[in-house]
């Protein structure tokens, strides 16, 4: 059976893209979902037994990682997901020997320069030496992977995507709990992230339902490689942009300040990231089986604007509301230099839910180059302002976080244009669709902070003052959108019809 007419039996209505969408996503959210609880369990753990200082030895090896793994993206997923023919399967030995040369080029390189990382960043190279070298086998398991797993989100079986990624994730969590139990340092990290990867290399080839022999054919790399070309330029600047200010932090500030602005993005942004990945991977595929259907695509990218906004700006509302008690009760006052720093980075947080849904039109439109092209306009507004804002604002945490937050800000205009211009889109219709989750959370947030200061005053900064703050945020934001649904009727009533047909 096609996938098209599996489509048209298992989802409601015409099998339009919107349900596709809504279908995938449900399971998507539920693996992002599951695996940020278990992180965040994770982090809050860890960050009882270690120090700001180690978080930020491993946030410098994973730097190196991530520079490596961004500078030699080949887009081969996207390449394959791409393509309009179901079946794939030819590609996958050339994928596979491209993968695993890959990751032993990135793990070489990482082991090479580790000793000049450590002199970069001013630390010990016995501190940072054995790190990397623990973090290297990452990319190198990622290289040995089943491609089979593309078809996980090429043909929507994302059940075996949240398998696949909670072995990581679920053995990531245990093995750096236990150990950082057993021996807290550093290493509890380091051999966490190892673990997972190895993990998920396994669950590769339990998951995958096909299998490949090695084989590498030259013309079958060149033409993945050509469409993969744009993704690598804007993998580079991605992570000059996503890390370059995580490198300067590091080196001009300290290795503990990375620590505390590392931890503050993750949890800052866990609510835009969330929302990134399950729009990447689900959306993606949905708009390339229909790249040439625009008026579908356009209706299909209203959506996930709006079910993007409806989730991630509340959720950021309250990450801003809530970030003092929340960190005073679960993570302990040595992290209290990162509650500031913590509130500007949820403000761009919020601004990656209104770009976020761009991305995977671009790709699947068979534009990539507009996102590199962003990226760049984004990456040399950090570069100009991240200095004097760090230079002249106390503390010089919440100087960098400011840049972010005016980079990311600077991405949106130019990102609208294009769209409207892709599907031929209209101004208003993507002004109008974020602005009634953006009133409804502003009076969750004014609502949610007039009590948190109520309840402050009388048992002081607490995890009572923190869970009764959160649960009247979690009453009011329902309670405000159905009520400017049911007075100008936005577009929730249908939204919440298609998230239960698509159970």
């Amino acid at each position: 059976m096609g996938l098209r007419s599996l489509f048209r039996r298992l989802l409601p209505g015409d099998g339009n893209l919107a349900s596709q969408t809504v279908r995938g996503g449900i399971w998507v959210g539920m693996t992002s979902s599951g695996v940020r609880v278990l992180q965040l369990v994770m982090l809050v753990v860890l960050a009882r037994l270690l120090s700001p200082k180690e978080f930020g030895l491993l946030g410098i090896a994973l730097l190196v990682i991530a520079a490596l793994t961004r500078f030699s993206q080949l887009g081969l997923d996207e390449a394959l997901i791409q393509r309009p023919e179901e079946n794939v399967d030819d590609y996958f030995g050339t994928v596979w020997v491209l993968q695993v040369l890959r990751g032993l080029l990135i793990a070489g390189i990482a082991l090479a320069a580790a000793p000049y990382v450590a002199d970069f960043f001013g630390e010990a190279r016995a501190d940072i030496v054995p790190v990397l070298g623990i973090i290297a086998l990452g990319p190198v398991a990622r290289g040995l992977q089943n491609p089979a797993t593309v078809y996980f989100q090429k043909d929507f079986k994302f059940h075996r995507q949240f398998g696949l990624v909670v072995s990581r994730t679920g053995t990531r969590v245990v093995v750096s709990v236990v150990y950082a139990i057993i021996n807290p340092t550093v290493y509890a990290l380091a051999y966490g992230y190892a673990a997972g990867y190895v993990a998920q290399l396994v669950a590769s080839y339990v998951l995958a339902e096909r299998g490949f022999r090695p084989a590498f054919d030259i013309e079958q790399a060149r033409e993945l490689i050509d469409y993969g070309k744009w993704l690598m330029g804007s993998g580079m600047l991605s992570y000059l942009y996503g890390e370059g200010d995580d490198i300067f932090v590091g080196r001009f500030i300290s290795t503990t300040a990375l620590g505390y602005y590392q931890l503050a993005y993750r949890l800052s942004n866990a609510p835009a990231t969330e929302v990134s990945q399950t729009i990447s991977k689900v959306v993606m595929p949905a708009y390339s089986k229909i790249q040439d259907d625009i008026p579908a695509v356009r209706e299909g990218f209203r959506r996930t604007l709006r079910m993007s906004t409806l989730v991630s700006f509340p959720l950021g509302v309250g990450i801003i509301v809530v970030a003092e008690p929340f960190v005073a009760t679960f993570l302990g006052d040595q992290w209290e230099a990162m509650v500031i720093p913590m509130q500007i980075l949820t403000v761009y947080g919020i601004l990656r839910s209104l770009r976020t849904p761009a991305a995977p039109l671009f790709k699947a439109l068979g534009r990539p180059d507009y996102m590199t092209k962003l990226q760049f306009l984004s990456l040399v507004v950090l570069a100009v302002s991240i200095y004097p804002l760090t230079v002249s604002i106390e503390p010089p945490l919440a100087g960098a976080s400011l840049a972010v937050v005016l980079a990311g800000a600077v991405y949106l205009p130019p990102a609208a244009y294009l769209t409207m211009k892709l599907v031929d889109e209209n101004l208003r219709t993507l002004l109008v669709v974020p602005a009634y989750p953006a009133v409804g959370s502003v009076v969750m947030g004014a609502v949610a902070y007039g009590t948190r200061e109520m309840v402050a005053s009388t048992v002081g900064i607490s995890a009572v003052t923190f869970a009764v703050t959160a649960l009247v945020g979690m009453v009011t934001y329902p309670l405000v959108l159905f009520a400017l649904e049911r007075q100008f009727n936005f577009g929730l009533t249908e939204l919440v019809r298609q998230v239960r047909q698509g159970i």
